[in-house]
């Protein structure tokens, strides 16, 4: 059988009498390297042995249990010794310390999670990169956050190349990336406190009314003018950290001299870590010590949650006071049976009952359950049945190819009798695939 995977193999060389912290230094490094991730090491004793530092004829006495030689060998992926070996430089001290690839003919070592691989941002990003000028008329850029179903719009200083997506001119990123446009932005300096997403389910009376004081405005002039990138070659990994800590629901991608060449998308990252999870290793070759992830050891147990039998009003009032705006309904058992969130209400609600939600859906501050609709009903009329969900054993793979498939950013999680846990939610279930790869 041809021997085509390698791994490396690290030997640290030390005696018995090397000491850290009271103990001996050998179980110290492996100790160390348990704590940090390593798949595997072993201390190996030696006979006899003599080091640069020994200038006179070995002895009886020399080859004591205190004196003779250990060598810890740790075997691993090439990535992660590169990664940990530095993590142990005050335990090596002047330890002789060897790397060398070494072929494989069968091995089961720890995961090496999907974003270690040498591939990078530029391999994953959407190109070309949606983009408006600074002189886009703001009406044009919610167009355009609509139809690409987009939550981070970047801004380039100038125009380019322009091609058409749907029916709006739209500029390809060919200039510098000099602002972003997010939700968050819209509602601070523009005062549109309506998700966009929502615009589509307006009717074009309602729809006027709202975007009417958005009229004639710019781009430039609600822009976040210090946006948040990441380079070409930057790794998948590290990118994705940025695009959690900043809150970007997309991440822009830029060369050196900052042009804008594409947009980094969670779904885009989700498929291609189910695609390499698709790749079975052959007969022989390396293989993974741990099974995928189970939801149970990620899934948020903290959920916004209302009784089906909640009067309606007061459920909208917990709706909009939710971060996320999006509400699971329980039966008394606490079996899951719906679900609530701004478009389901907007779908159900008519006439003055609707306008009163709309009202209270572009305030900043919180709307009373007294000025909400459905005082005289349950929530479980207005809720969606059935929501999608996952079971509790599933690993976050399934997950994550359930959040595609259906086009979602979080999944209840319910146990065998559809007893509601808690949610998985997209950006959980990509921080636990970072992890593994750390």
């Amino acid at each position: 059988m041809a021997l085509t995977d390698t791994v490396q193999r690290v030997r640290i060389y030390l005696n018995r009498d090397d000491q850290w912290e009271g103990g001996p230094r050998y179980v110290a490094l492996l100790d160390q390297l348990r704590r940090i991730g390593a798949t595997g090491a072993t201390a190996l004793q030696g006979l006899a042995g003599f080091g640069p530092g020994t200038r006179r004829r070995i002895t009886s006495a020399d080859r004591s249990d205190q004196h003779q030689p250990v060598v810890v060998e740790w075997i691993d992926r090439d990535e992660r010794v590169a990664r940990l070996l530095p993590m142990l430089a005050d335990l090596l001290g002047d330890a002789l310390v060897t790397v060398e690839s070494i072929p494989i003919y069968q091995a089961t070592l720890r995961a090496r999670g999907p974003f270690t691989t040498e591939r990078g941002v530029g391999d994953l990003m959407r190109r070309p990169a949606p983009a408006v000028s600074t002189q886009t008329q703001l009406t044009d850029v919610l167009h355009l956050l609509v139809t690409e179903r987009l939550g981070t719009l970047p801004v380039i200083a100038a125009l380019g190349q322009t091609e058409r997506l749907g029916t709006l001119p739209v500029t390809i990123a060919t200039g510098q990336l000099v602002g972003l446009i997010a939700e968050q932005d819209l509602a601070w300096r523009a005062g549109l406190h309506l998700k966009p997403a929502l615009l589509p389910l307006l009717t074009p009376e309602e729809r006027e009314a709202i975007l009417q004081p958005l009229v004639g405005r710019l781009a430039h002039e609600v822009m976040n003018t210090e946006p948040r990138s990441v380079g070409v070659n930057t790794a998948i990994a590290q990118a994705l950290v940025t695009m959690i800590e900043w809150g970007y629901a997309q991440l822009p991608v830029v060369e050196r001299d900052g042009r804008l060449v594409g947009l980094l998308e969670p779904e885009q990252v989700l498929r291609e870590v189910l695609a390499q999870a698709q790749v079975a290793p052959e007969a022989g070759t390396v293989r993974d010590a741990e099974p995928p992830t189970p939801v149970r050891l990620i899934l948020q147990t903290v959920v916004a949650q209302v009784t089906a039998g909640t009067r309606l009003n007061l459920a909208l009032a917990q709706l909009l006071a939710t971060p996320g705006r999006h509400l699971l309904v329980v039966a008394d058992d606490g079996r899951l049976v719906g679900t609530l969130d701004e478009a389901s209400a907007l779908r159900g609600l008519a006439g003055p009952e609707r306008a009163a939600f709309l009202t209270a859906l572009q305030r900043p501050h919180a709307t009373p359950a007294t000025a909400l609709p459905g005082g005289d009903r349950p929530v479980e009329r207005l809720s969606v049945a059935n929501p999608p969900s996952i079971a509790v054993q599933a690993s976050i793979l399934d997950a994550a190819q359930r959040l595609l498939d259906l086009g979602l950013e979080r999944l209840a999680v319910v146990d065998a009798e559809q007893q509601l846990l808690g949610i998985i939610a997209r950006g959980g279930l990509i921080r636990a695939l970072i992890q593994q790869s750390q």
